[in-house]
């Protein structure tokens, strides 16, 4: 399966207009620390002291040589495996990280809904969080007092907004800290999983608003395990793979190989797809319909197997009598 970072896709989003968000060559490199080393290893071994020297030095590369452009108005999604470098890419894009190498360019004021309870202070009340959040972003007390209404009716903690955060659920943690950084007038949302939390009502609320958003010119980018979420709302979405972008294009295209890689790698994961299909039909029909990579390999699949069938035929045969 051929691999790229850029296709027909990419074109199809060009705008006369600059990109809000360019990425160039971003790379993230982590220390490694070593723990100690225990004396007895150190006097009977001490080639492990220079191979432990250079492993830390070396480091880990978490984001590796990842370029792309984000336009205007773009759902932007990111989906790949746990520890594929997603979360740690859009920190860099919200600068709460610096990259070791390469530049990020933003245009605009970004807001972000990363981990769960970033931003927050447990034993300060929900109202004087948001408040503080909005200084932060650079709003004034006015500009946030007005908005205050919104976000607690959006968050529906309207009985809890005066009592510590301490106090709250995961679940009420991520729905104020949606509502506010939805509120804060962004021109790029940055968005982690921690939708995830929330309940169905609330994921829908969510997206409806994030619609609104988009409607308004607002760039929204995703990093998300929800693939169905990811086919039904974004524009673009990029699969990463141990710290690298392994291909940007269509959703439905990009949420297909991302299953299909990780089909090939475990048995487990390729035996639960085909449960899934044998129990709901009609999961492969969509998914052919949304994906027209998806379609070609199923009708090439299709095609090798009648193939098969008929060069099997001959050898079932009688050899003929001379």
């Amino acid at each position: 399966m051929s691999s790229s970072v850029a296709g027909p896709e990419d074109a199809a989003m060009e705008s006369s207009q600059p990109p809000v968000l360019v990425l160039d060559n971003v790379s993230k490199r982590f220390h490694l620390q070593s723990g100690p080393l225990e004396l007895k290893t150190a006097l009977l071994h001490p080639g492990q002291i220079f191979l432990r020297r250079r492993h830390e030095r070396s480091g880990f590369y978490a984001v590796r040589d990842v370029s792309f452009e984000v336009q205007k108005g773009e759902f932007f999604s990111i989906i790949g495996a746990n520890g594929s470098g997603k979360s740690t890419l859009l920190r860099l894009m919200a600068g709460l990280s610096r990259p070791t190498s390469g530049s990020i360019v933003s245009t605009g004021r970004i807001s972000t809904l990363l981990e769960l309870g970033s931003g927050f202070h447990p034993q300060v009340t929900g109202r004087d969080n948001a408040i503080v959040n909005g200084l932060i972003v650079g709003m004034t007390r006015d500009q946030i007092e007005a908005l205050l209404p919104s976000i607690v009716a959006f968050a529906g903690l309207q009985e809890f907004i005066d009592q510590p955060m301490r106090t709250y659920s995961s679940g009420m943690y991520v729905r104020l800290g949606f509502a506010i950084a939805a509120h804060m007038d962004p021109e790029i949302l940055l968005v982690d999983e921690v939708l995830a939390v929330g309940d169905k009502h609330f994921q829908e609320k969510c997206y409806a608003h994030i619609a609104s958003l988009q409607e308004r010119g607002v760039t929204v980018v995703m990093v998300s395990h929800d693939l169905a979420a990811v086919e039904r709302f974004s524009t673009r979405a990029a699969l990463m793979e141990r710290g690298r972008i392994i291909e940007i294009g269509h959703p439905p295209d990009i949420v297909y190989t991302h299953v299909n890689r990780l089909a090939e790698t475990s048995p487990e994961i390729k035996a639960a797809i085909d449960e899934a299909i044998v129990a709901d039909p009609s999961i492969l029909e969509r998914t052919l319909e949304r994906s027209p990579r998806a379609r070609e390999a199923h009708e090439r699949r299709l095609a090798e197997k009648r193939e098969g069938r008929t060069d099997a035929a001959p050898a079932d045969e009688e050899p003929a009598e001379e």
